[in-house]
């Protein structure tokens, strides 16, 4: 049982972290497209966001 949360956890994490690297990627093709206004705003943003955030 022990093994599977386990397995079922890090599925999880590996999947979150699939989606996070897809929405920077998206984040960096709109900021070479010209369509965010302030890309080091946004950066900053994030990071704040993220290093709050509980892992």
């Amino acid at each position: 049982m022990e093994a599977t949360v386990k397995k079922n956890s890090a599925e999880s994490l590996q999947q979150q972290q699939i989606e996070v690297r897809q929405l920077v990627m998206d984040g960096l093709k709109q900021a070479k497209e010209g369509k965010t206004k302030d890309f080091n705003a946004v950066c900053d943003r994030l990071e704040k966001k993220y290093n709050d955030a509980e892992v």
